[in-house]
């Protein structure tokens, strides 16, 4: 939580606010080394330093202030050629950057080490006790950065750190890897990774090592604006400055992926979505005329959106087809992904608002929903065997077809590969999977959805 409570993340929730506590001492963790106290969960890694963990007479548990040199080095070394090497976001990652700024802050040292050691503890490859020695020690590393990471905003000169936006960057991953609800990563997005950026302001992310990190992280914000859009704060990116440095951005490079536009009318769609919400909540401040005018406005900006994705499309399937398509399929396979999942996205700002009945909108006809449905069902599937995309930029779209399933068979295969998803890495797809299986029997489909063997 950030600022009084009740603060806007909580009251939008609709969940009891309790503040982040503000004093950043350390208590000292306790950690034993035998199989049985090594197999105990901690659900919470925030308050991982406050829980009493049981021990047994025998061996003597061990006092880990840090986690052990070997142990950091494995799971560092892990960070780096493991986890990095097998998730993609969409774009080159600035590893450079990365490995520079890791060398002098403390934060990103001990997350590398936090996501590393998490990261190797859901490897089946591993043994049980190596698995949970894993899990301990990147809890720890975790609560480590967080106090460190305080400490560094207070004494740095935050415009002027990389380091604390690939912190709080992989902090949120952490969250996706440990929490299986999601709401870890929404607040360390909203509350870290993304105040940050807004205090640093557009102008710092134009070129160099700003404007990397930002092309990372784009994607990540444009997809929690659009999945947690109920609850969730309206993204910073779809305000003018930002849109007027995304596009400075876009003029300065030559070998662009058309992907990068397709997010542009991703930013816009979440925005109209998010208005729409906004203008219906109000309504009632408002007489019925103006509402109505106001709504056939909204419409309006629907079908020239619907206009811009079609238009999208059509050079995307030419440059798919020209000298220029450069051989990184993964972001090929991601932008159809996402003009798929966001052609639904638009047509669901209008399909479930009564108000929206008799004007003009850009809905789509339920054969044309099937036939996005179907491309997200094979895309993804291809993806997961033959890329390296990172497993949380398919959350939106599997998130989106799950809504307009028709058949048990498309909720398996949903199932299936959230599941596969989880395994890897991301464990909050867990939660995808629940959400889904209630929105399947509002539907009327049977809650048995099972991943097929």
């Amino acid at each position: 939580c950030e600022g009084e409570p009740p603060c806007v993340y909580c009251t939008k929730k609709r969940q009891k606010c309790v503040p982040q506590a503000a004093d950043p001492k350390t208590d000292t963790v306790f950690i034993n080394t035998c199989a049985a106290s090594l197999s105990q969960k901690c659900d919470d890694p925030a308050s991982f330093g406050k829980r009493k963990i049981s021990r047994l007479p025998d061996p003597t548990p061990k006092l880990y202030l840090t986690v052990p040199l070997d142990d950091s080095a494995l799971f560092v070394g892990h960070f780096f050629s493991g986890f990095l090497a097998a998730n993609q976001f969409g774009g080159t990652l600035d590893i450079d950057t990365i490995v520079s700024q890791f060398q002098s802050s403390a934060s990103l040292y001990q997350v590398s080490i936090a996501v590393g050691a998490l990261d190797i503890s859901n490897k089946s490859g591993r043994t049980r006790i190596e698995r949970s020695e894993a899990k301990l020690g990147a809890l720890n590393a975790y609560r480590i950065c967080v106090v460190t990471l305080r400490n560094e905003i207070s004494n740095r000169e935050i415009k002027q750190s990389d380091a604390c936006l690939w912190t709080t960057f992989f902090l949120g991953l952490f969250e996706l890897m440990y929490d299986d609800t999601g709401e870890g990563f929404v607040k360390h997005f909203l509350h870290g990774t993304s105040k940050i950026l807004q205090l640093r302001g557009p102008g710092a992310h134009l070129e160099g090592t700003g404007r990397s990190f930002f092309l990372t992280v784009r994607v990540l914000e444009i997809c929690r604006a659009l999945i947690y859009s109920n609850y969730s704060e309206p993204t910073f990116l779809c305000q003018n400055d930002w849109v007027e440095v995304t596009k400075r951005i876009w003029d300065a490079i030559e070998d662009l992926h058309p992907k990068e536009h397709l997010f542009d009318l991703m930013v816009c769609c979440s925005s109209l979505s998010d208005r729409v919400g906004y203008a219906l909540e109000t309504s009632s401040n408002i007489t019925s005329t103006d509402l109505h005018s106001i709504l056939e406005q909204f419409a309006s900006e629907g079908l020239s959106l619907r206009l811009s994705l079609d238009e999208w499309h059509r050079t995307f399937q030419e440059w798919i087809l020209s000298d220029d398509n450069p051989s990184d399929a993964g972001q090929s396979i991601l932008a159809n992904l996402y003009f798929h999942a966001i052609s639904i996205f638009l047509s669901g700002i209008f399909d479930y608002r009564f108000e929206f009945n008799h004007l003009v909108a850009p809905r789509l006809l339920e054969n044309q929903i099937q036939y996005h449905v179907s491309s997200i069902l094979l895309e993804t599937e291809i993806a997961l065997r033959t890329t390296d995309l990172a497993g949380v930029l398919y959350f939106f779209p599997l998130r989106v077809a799950g809504a307009r399933i028709t058949s048990r068979e498309e909720g398996a295969a949903i199932v299936a590969m959230l599941e596969k998803i989880s395994w890897r890495s991301f464990i909050v797809a867990g939660a995808f999977v629940s959400d889904l299986k209630t929105v399947w029997l509002k539907k009327g489909l049977r809650n048995e959805f099972k991943a097929q063997k």
